[in-house]
């Protein structure tokens, strides 16, 4: 349920941008955003920590987007929010008496200290792969983008997904500039679900011969 609720945002950018435009999808994932934390708040008894962080870059980054109809800010979002956890995971091993980890999962599992460890390490270096890969699909989007409105007299504040591609001077660099988005936004779910879903499998193996040796 928790792992739903923490893609909830995500999910619903994608249908928003799907029907409705990228800058229709921010408003959306920011309120969405701000119900997750309500949720959370309601179930828990206070806010997360992941939740606040990532409320706050989003209402910054996602508002410097829809000031300046520039989508370079809230894309690059998704790899400064993943390099920011990846750091406190990392760092946490060090600082403190016990990481992060532990401490936020201690209660629900006795785990050899070694092993706390290598779970930062793997989490930590896993959204570090995460931040890179979505950099990689910003840099095309941004790239694809740039190209197609210094090559015409398109106001580089539309929505491409507005554009019809038919009617440009430049069909090819539009239909590129949209296909490039699209996939940035297309990682931003599945992408990031799915690289997620393969770090909590590969925790689940680690720490299931110490959950069996409990039962």
């Amino acid at each position: 349920m928790k792992f739903l609720l923490d893609f909830f945002p995500i999910a619903l950018f994608f249908i928003v941008y799907k029907t409705m435009g990228l800058y229709a999808a921010i408003y959306a994932m920011i309120g969405a955003t701000a119900v997750q934390m309500l949720i959370a708040r309601y179930q828990t008894g206070k806010f997360e920590n992941t939740h606040l962080i990532t409320f706050g870059l989003l209402v910054v980054l996602g508002g410097v987007t829809l000031a300046l109809r520039d989508p370079a800010f809230l894309m690059w979002k998704v790899s400064v929010l993943y390099v920011v956890f990846a750091a406190v995971l990392i760092v946490s091993i060090w600082v403190g008496k016990k990481p992060l980890l532990e401490r936020m999962l201690g209660k629900e599992l006795e785990l050899p200290a070694a092993v706390w460890r290598q779970m930062s390490w793997i989490w930590g270096l896993g959204f570090i792969g995460i931040a890179i890969v979505n950099g990689y699909y910003v840099k095309l989007a941004l790239s694809a983008r740039e190209l197609l409105f210094s090559s015409t007299d398109l106001d580089p504040k539309i929505e491409l997904t507005e554009l019809d591609c038919a009617t440009t001077t430049m069909q090819e660099l539009c239909l590129v500039a949209q296909h490039t988005e699209e996939s940035w936004v297309n990682f931003k779910l599945f992408g990031t679900m799915g690289l997620t879903f393969i770090l909590i499998i590969i925790t689940v193996v680690m720490i299931s011969k110490y959950t069996k040796q409990e039962d």
